[in-house]
């Protein structure tokens, strides 16, 4: 019995010395101490007011799950811009199935109908410009709408992003728009660029976007999505809109965790998920992501506590939050309602996260 307790130990030296993740791991083994989690359900309670769960998953096991203000279990939850990171791993599906073109081809030649060059129009304002505009957009790639790097003049959350959604054809809105950047040189986040994307990978799957996820992503994980609205010409919407409860949004985390495998079964290559979540786009700040580390195919990136983080990031306080070397997602909700302060409540939020990331927490 003491050689055995003796080779235990000398395990667990090398693995502490030589294995820092396993470290990570072994010291995030212990339950949440009681009086923590009472202080913390109290804190973000009261300083999230709009706050609707708050759920952590630590070595496929749930250490803490609290819903606040009025929600519980079968509360259903605008995800908003998480759907881009859905949208991303169904990308990676389609690569899978040998039927996602090369990521360096332009948009264009996938959506051929929206190629329409201006320069065939005679006595047009400004010619010059709109030809120079319609050689650039030739140029604009899949590669450069999943890495927000599609170069249009586009502020997020402006009246430029509502009339885009009002729009008749929203995919043609976004095509039409000025460029400020040469495609593929500037990072600028773009609901606007997943939309267009989105257009191109239902043409691609040849169906539309929430068919395509309920085969291939939704059923396998047994996910129940009971909304994903649409634009004007009945294309879900890539950007947000897609609605869902919070044990599903921890299903998906805890896929993406395992490297696309949940319950047995490869949803996506695990080649996608490295590819998807490395960083793409070099992104060392954000104004309500602390610790942001880049940002990857629809994936933001960020460090907690010093540990590696990837984060599907929704408008008002939706995220998913995997941190592959600590084996923990974390999920929270918010309601979209007049107590909640937009995209301020992500960052309370990452506060609440580093909370719980910390080490010394478990030691008691």
């Amino acid at each position: 019995m003491r050689s055995r307790q003796l080779l235990q130990a000398i395990t667990m030296l090398c693995l502490t010395l030589f294995c820092p993740n396993v470290k990570s791991q072994a010291a995030f083994n212990k339950e949440l101490p009681k009086e923590f989690t009472d202080q913390f359900t109290q804190e973000i309670n009261d300083s999230i007011p709009s706050l609707g769960s708050f759920i952590v998953s630590q070595n496929d096991k749930l250490i803490y799950e609290y819903y606040s203000h009025g929600a519980n279990k079968e509360t259903i939850f605008s995800i908003k811009s998480v759907t881009k990171s859905i949208v991303s791993v169904l990308a990676g599906i389609a690569q899978d199935k040998n039927i996602l073109p090369n990521l360096n081809t332009p948009v264009l030649k996938i959506l051929p109908e929206y190629n329409v060059s201006r320069s065939s129009f005679k006595n047009i304002s400004n010619i010059e410009g709109k030809v120079a505009h319609d050689s650039i957009r030739n140029t604009l790639t899949l590669r450069n709408l999943l890495t927000m790097q599609g170069g249009f003049d586009w502020i997020e959350n402006s009246k430029i992003s509502t009339a885009m959604s009002f729009s008749g054809d929203p995919v043609k809105f976004v095509l039409d728009l000025p460029f400020e950047e040469y495609p593929g040189t500037v990072f600028n986040y773009n609901s606007g660029e997943t939309h267009l994307f989105g257009a191109a990978l239902a043409k691609i799957v040849k169906t539309n976007l929430k068919q395509f996820a309920a085969e291939n992503l939704f059923k396998p994980l047994k996910i129940n999505v009971p909304r994903w609205d649409t634009d004007s010409m009945n294309r879900n919407i890539a950007g947000s809109e897609m609605f869902m409860k919070p044990e599903d949004m921890l299903k998906f985390g805890l896929m993406i965790l395992n490297n696309g495998k949940l319950g047995g079964r490869q949803i996506v290559s695990s080649k996608w998920i490295q590819e998807s979540t490395a960083e793409h786009v070099k992104l060392d700040s954000w104004d309500v992501m602390p610790g942001a580390n880049g940002y990857g195919y629809y994936w933001w990136r960020r460090k907690t506590n010093g540990h590696q983080a990837f984060v599907a990031t929704g408008y008002g306080g939706q995220l998913i939050c995997i941190i592959p070397d600590l084996k923990m997602v974390i999920v929270t909700t918010c309601f979209m309602n007049d107590k909640n302060r937009g995209r301020s409540e992500i960052k309370r939020l990452h506060y609440f996260i580093d909370k719980m990331t910390k080490e010394d927490i478990y030691k008691h």
